[in-house]
């Protein structure tokens, strides 16, 4: 199966204290147990890397990323107060070329019944889904999941992981971050990252 994502000797500003390599096949759940927010943002091109290499379809991401179709769901999520969810998802279509419908979009995360339900009667497990269905809506190849069933209740992560299997069947590349072992072993593979070294101060002479 193709490469998705390459990363090589990729090194991260508040990263881990090694280089990390991985490769992340098309169609696949990757976990990165132990990955902190720094190391998704430069895989997801929002950041230079400190030294290394991280290729998505052949590309980098900082430098070509009008050219791809990536889509992020970040821990501290979106707040949309005043809207509801069928408006929050017509006003993300808007900003984006050859969108999904929305019909489409609330579908592939289970939330056609609650489009018209206003953002702020939505619980946790419902604001997390909305922000993956926003990060669906451009028909995303990859997408970059930042902890995404931190602090969730046992029937919505079940819900999230069973909407990541399903949208890999399809062929979209998932790429993510736990802390967290049994969440990690849902994935299709996973990459353990080791923690930045702490600072201990200078040694003594």
């Amino acid at each position: 199966m193709r490469a998705m994502i390459e990363a090589t000797g990729l090194r991260v500003q508040g990263g881990p204290s090694t280089p990390l390599s991985f490769t992340v096949p098309a169609g696949e759940v990757h976990a990165l147990l132990g990955g902190r927010t720094a190391l998704l943002e430069t895989a997801a091109g929002l950041r230079r890397p400190l030294s290394g290499t991280v290729r998505v379809k052949g590309l980098d991401p900082y430098a070509d990323r009008d050219g791809l179709r990536l889509g992020s769901v970040w821990r501290e999520g979106g707040l949309f107060p005043g809207l509801t969810v069928a408006e929050i998802v017509d006003s993300w279509r808007r900003w984006t070329l050859d969108p999904l419908t929305r019909a489409e979009a609330l579908h592939l995360t289970g939330l056609t019944a609650r489009a018209a339900t206003p953002f702020e009667r939505l619980d946790a497990g419902e604001r997390r889904l909305l922000d993956l269905t926003l990060a669906l809506v451009n028909r995303s190849d990859v997408l970059f999941l930042d902890d995404p069933v931190a602090g969730l209740d046992t029937g919505t992560v079940h819900h999230i992981w069973t909407t990541l299997h399903a949208l890999a069947d399809a062929g979209t590349t998932v790429l993510l971050t736990t802390r967290h072992p049994a969440e990690a072993a849902r994935a299709h593979r996973t990459r353990t990252v080791d923690e930045p070294r702490p600072h201990t101060g200078a040694r003594a002479a």
